[in-house]
């Protein structure tokens, strides 16, 4: 009898252990998520809303993730050219982006507020999504929206900091 509570004292004990990195991996993705995002506002010219999009138009913007929007053939040197992503990641990100959220950009970042604006100004402001994070974090895809156009980009950290690699237009007015 007395076998029976060491045993489920160790079930236990291995459960939480399980439980803490599984919450440490999340907290790992979303500070990751929110380099990126750091990034992408830093590197814009401001103007961006200060929220996160999740549709444009009533159009959800997992709606998009197809193989012909994933195809990056402009790249940038010292990354392999062309940059296609496999069917098997295409599926990753949809299911990425269909579990996305809003975010309030202006509350996650107030030192770069200066970026964001409430105003919804024609040929002025740009809306973006939350960036997906894939390829063991060393990748990351977001998509960004004007009055004239929508496209996905791809960023790629490189020594530590990410950068934009490629962009790819979803549609054009």
């Amino acid at each position: 009898m007395r076998k029976v509570p060491s045993v489920f004292k160790i079930i236990i004990i291995v459960i939480f252990m399980s439980s803490c990195s599984s919450y440490r991996e999340v907290v790992d993705n979303m500070n990751t998520e929110y380099e990126v995002l750091s990034s992408v506002l830093k590197e814009s010219r401001g103007n961006i809303y200060y929220k996160t999009i999740i549709e444009e138009g009533n159009i959800p913007i997992e709606s998009y993730i197809e193989n012909k929007y994933l195809e990056f053939y402009l790249c940038s040197n010292g990354v392999d050219s062309p940059v296609k992503i496999p069917k098997e990641e295409v599926a990753f990100l949809k299911q990425k982006v269909k579990s996305v959220s809003v975010q309030r950009i202006d509350k996650l970042f107030p030192n770069l507020k200066e970026k964001t604006t409430k105003k919804k100004e024609r040929l002025v402001t740009s809306f973006i999504s939350m960036p997906i994070l894939f390829r063991n974090n060393t990748m990351a895809i977001y998509y960004s929206t004007q009055t004239y156009g929508g496209e996905f980009k791809l960023l790629q950290k490189v020594n530590g900091e990410w950068e934009t690699i490629c962009a790819n237009s979803v549609w054009i007015e």
